[in-house]
């Protein structure tokens, strides 16, 4: 064979099939498939890195420039706030004292509302300043900081204003702030006014302010006065006064008001001024009176009209007598039904005024009379309380107290007719 007449040999074919096949295709497929296989990722490789490259700078910069300031404005405004609190209170006390002082100046008996007023406002500069000594915030307010009314409104006074200082200077006192003894001395100073009348709503006010104030001390006079003050007569120019009766029943002190004083002085832990509570509320005549009024009034008006609607029941049944002579069944019909009355009657009192179910600490003596128990329940209730409070809490350990007000208490209690833990009725001393 000749040389000529031999094939040629095939061109040596790219080693990357992948270009090969590439090669192989048209124009247009050629650059789509280029594009997609060797310009995409390079790009999103460029961009990774571009990414790992500057971001891990950023915020480097960002912290050393930007948190140290937002720690320096937030001291600064936290005290600026803490002094406007403080100095918007003084003034709100301002305005309080000049309001008592108009109240005792004046010329006449102002009325209850403008008395009622002064003690609603002592009771909320006192509620703010405990707010501001326990650093609780000052409650929410809807305003716009930083707004364009806000600036316009400002242009007139910005050369006027102080400049804002950092918290460098000398913190705001607490003892800036009006003390519980202050606020507590204002409030007696104005119900001890003689042109000021106490009205339950008023000693109630009162209560719950001295409460609040943690000055419980100065609750029993105004107790006494509640019911011995004498009265002044509203609108009088020059005031004029009416003496009350102390043993008046509407001289009683209300219920509830003497619940919330004798709780004061527990909470204070007092015995002493607890007993002053008992003694001007639960023991005084007014308080009698008002509880045979209340407790008894209704049951004594029926026991009143009984005998007259027996007799008159005994009438109506001596028409059915029969055989029997009218009068004399019907003298019969009133003696039996009387009787009855009268037996069940008395179980139904006795049964009420001897229950102890509900007697924890302090008991009544034997030999106390039924009706004195009744009427001086709620002394003993109250007594009860002030044992229970002061004692142990533990069932087993009662009896074991000691202490000089502990002795107090149970002389006293012993003065009143009443037993503290009496052995009979103590856990494990009954048959």
């Amino acid at each position: 064979m000749k040389p000529g007449s031999l094939p040629l040999r095939a061109p040596s074919r790219p080693v990357c099939q992948l270009c090969d096949y590439l090669l192989q295709q048209p124009a247009s497929r050629r650059s789509f498939l280029a594009a997609a296989s060797t310009f995409k990722p390079p790009a999103l490789r460029r961009q990774t890195a571009k990414q790992h490259a500057i971001l891990p700078r950023a915020p480097m910069r960002s912290a050393a420039t930007v948190r140290t300031p937002p720690a320096q404005a937030s001291g600064a405004e936290n005290h600026q706030q803490w002094a406007e609190r403080v100095a918007v209170l003084k003034k709100k006390l301002a305005e309080v004292e000049r309001h008592i002082a108009w109240i005792n100046s004046s010329n006449k008996v102002e009325p209850e509302s403008a008395t009622l007023a002064a003690l609603e406002a002592l009771e909320a500069i006192a509620r703010q300043a405990i707010a501001i000594r326990s650093g609780k915030p000052p409650p929410p307010k809807i305003e716009i900081k930083q707004s364009s009314a806000g600036a316009i409104l400002s242009m007139g006074r910005e050369d006027d204003a102080p400049v804002a200082q950092p918290p460098t200077s000398r913190a705001p006192s607490l003892n800036e702030l009006p003390s519980p003894q202050y606020i507590s001395r204002l409030a007696m100073d104005l119900l001890k006014h003689p042109n000021v009348f106490i009205s339950s709503e008023i000693l109630g006010a009162y209560i719950r302010l001295q409460r609040l104030i943690g000055c419980p001390r100065a609750i029993p006079e105004i107790l006494y006065l509640y019911a011995n003050k004498p009265v002044p007569q509203l609108g009088s120019s020059p005031p004029k006064f009416s003496k009350p009766s102390p043993k008046a029943v509407k001289q009683a002190i209300p219920v509830d008001l003497a619940q919330q004083a004798l709780g004061a002085a527990i909470e204070a832990k007092d015995m002493p001024l607890a007993l002053d509570i008992v003694e001007v509320t639960y023991c005084t005549p007014a308080w009698r009176r008002h509880r045979m009024l209340t407790k008894m009034g209704l049951p004594g008006v029926i026991a009143a009209i009984t005998p007259l609607a027996i007799y008159m029941l005994a009438q109506e049944a001596s028409v059915y007598s029969g055989y029997i002579e009218p009068r004399t069944f019907k003298l019969y019909a009133f003696a039996g039904i009387s009787t009855y009355v009268l037996c069940t009657g008395t179980l139904g009192f006795v049964a009420l005024t001897t229950h102890n179910d509900h007697h924890t600490r302090v008991v009544w003596r034997p030999g106390t009379p039924l009706l004195d128990r009744y009427m001086r329940e709620d002394e003993r209730a109250a007594l009860d309380r002030i044992a229970c409070a002061w004692g142990f809490k533990e069932e087993w350990r009662r009896g074991d107290e000691e202490g000089e007000e502990w002795e107090g208490l149970r002389e006293w209690v012993s003065l009143r007719g009443m037993v503290l833990d009496k052995p009979d009725l103590m856990p494990g001393m009954n048959a």
